[in-house]
């Protein structure tokens, strides 16, 4: 059985499928920890059996953090939990956000919570304890007496992040190839103003408006004070992973003063992610100066009719995406981009310009996925409206994952879901074209997810996202990643 609680808190378990530490975890560990509560992480792959992991810590509450995809394996969890004893489970993430229904389709599941966390977890932690109603706590779903269904509506946005203690990274200390890991996440800013149309912030806009300014930062004072904290707690980190949706978002007034002292005070190794037509010159650079070894963005494809008209993903122009690539590349940093296939109204041939848009532009590694429109994004609408998703398909429980398949129906969809496998691969080696596009006309069979994997994997390596030491504790925590169901989310690398 658990050690024994303060008086008066409750015990989190917070259970995920990945040996990845989120950020999400970590923050609301932290605000819960505020409040007197025990929170732990149990983590599938370091556990001979996860239930009976969880059995024996007895939480009050068990926490999943969902994404679409993923949210399959959460659930199964739920359901072997539940069958056992009776904790209170609750689901936050993007799928319970975007898909509320997971609630009513799902009884193992006690409460789901919308959008952003803090808030809500810490008033249901004090509703199940007697103080507080959870039909007040806004953000929150949750069952009334005949068992319906009920949706608080969403809160207003905290405005000043400086009221939520920095990330509890002690919740994952248990665990040596968290504790001892040497690149490590962090994030000054919550948001994105942007619409892609495949990305789930425009669907949060939609939900927040009204509630609060959607985008906010860090002041450049408390983002220091917290890389300083991290590295004091945590002295062997070697590497900086800025998770924010768009780093240095506000170049000219936040990025400038925040580079000028990350490079004084911190100087550690980072890498971040920009948007292309964000880049300038100053811009790189600042980000050189302060030490930034790599910079992700979104290339999305090389067609500008696809990425600009069905995506929304900005608009700029091919020969300003290679600018931009260039620009990075000239000042000796990584480029990483993030690329997809499968787009509505995608050809074979058209794919390929998204691999030569990334030759050109220099990407060391062009990470690939298969088209997904999500439930809640404006993708999933407009692939409806326009005949490439059926509204049923749109309307059921999400299985896809961007590695496997897709549910649109789009001409030449094996070869282009092969094509996703072989895509990083091309990209390093463009004399390969001929023999990819020979591959690509076989039947999708496991050699292609293989191959995808291993050039992934080596790829976290050869660009610096995880060191040769990281990566030798985690490999004997991955082999579920080389298996169908496997994913490693490229966000959280």
């Amino acid at each position: 059985m658990r050690p024994r609680s303060p008086i008066g808190a409750m015990r989190f378990v917070f259970l995920q499928k990945d040996p990845i530490p989120t950020l999400a975890t970590m923050c609301l560990s932290a605000v819960l920890r505020q409040q007197g509560h025990v929170c732990d992480v149990l983590i599938d792959p370091a556990e001979r059996d996860i239930v009976k992991s969880t059995r024996r810590l007895d939480p009050d509450v068990v926490c999943l953090s969902a994404t679409t995809g993923q949210h399959v394996w959460q659930l199964r969890v739920a359901r072997a939990i539940k069958a056992r004893w009776a904790p209170v489970i609750l689901m936050g993430g993007p799928h319970p956000t975007f898909y509320p229904r997971v609630l009513e389709e799902n009884p193992c599941i006690d409460y789901i919570c919308l959008g952003e966390g803090e808030g809500p977890i810490v008033e249901l932690a004090a509703a199940l304890e007697g103080d507080g109603d959870v039909a007040e706590i806004d953000n929150i779903g949750w069952r009334d007496e005949d068992g319906t269904p009920v949706y608080n509506p969403m809160r207003a946005l905290e405005q000043d992040l400086t009221k939520f203690p920095y990330p509890d990274r002690a919740v994952y200390d248990r665990y040596d190839f968290v504790r001892k890991r040497r690149t490590v996440s962090v994030m000054a800013t919550r948001g994105c103003p942007y619409k892609c149309t495949f990305c789930f912030n425009v669907t949060l806009q939609d939900m927040y408006r009204g509630r609060g300014k959607y985008v906010r930062t860090k002041p450049v004072e408390v983002m220091i004070g917290e890389l300083k904290d991290l590295i004091t707690r945590y002295p062997h980190v070697r590497q900086i992973g800025f998770a924010d949706d768009i780093f240095v978002l506000n170049f000219r007034g936040w990025g400038k003063e925040f580079l000028r002292r990350y490079a004084e005070e911190i100087n550690l190794p980072f890498s971040c992610l920009l948007r292309p037509d964000l880049v300038t010159p100053e811009m790189v650079a600042s980000l050189k100066a302060a030490n930034c070894k790599m910079v992700k963005i979104g290339v999305e494809s090389g067609v500008e009719e696809l990425r600009v008209g069905v995506l929304k993903k900005g608009r700029l122009d091919n020969p300003g995406m290679v600018t931009a690539g260039r620009l990075i590349k000239d000042a000796g940093m990584i480029l990483y981009t993030f690329n997809i296939v499968g787009i509505p109204g995608e050809s074979v041939d058209m794919a390929m310009q998204t691999a030569k848009l990334n030759i050109d532009m220099g990407a060391d590694h062009a990470w690939t996925s298969i088209c997904q429109p999500y439930p809640g994004t404006h993708l999933e609408d407009w692939s409806v409206e326009h005949g490439y998703l059926d509204s049923d398909a749109a309307e059921k429980d999400f299985q896809y994952t961007y590695f496997i398949d897709t549910p649109l129906k789009i001409e030449s969809k094996d070869a282009l879901c092969n094509l996703q496998k072989l895509m990083p691969l091309l990209v390093n080696a463009p004399w390969l074209e001929p023999v990819v596009r020979r591959a690509i006309e076989m039947k999708p069979n496991v050699g292609f997810e293989l191959i995808f994997k291993a050039h992934y994997a080596a790829g976290l390596v050869r660009t610096g996202q995880i060191d040769v030491v990281d990566m030798a504790r985690l490999i004997p925590l991955t082999t579920n990643y080389w298996t169908k169901e496997g994913t490693l989310d490229p966000g959280t690398m």
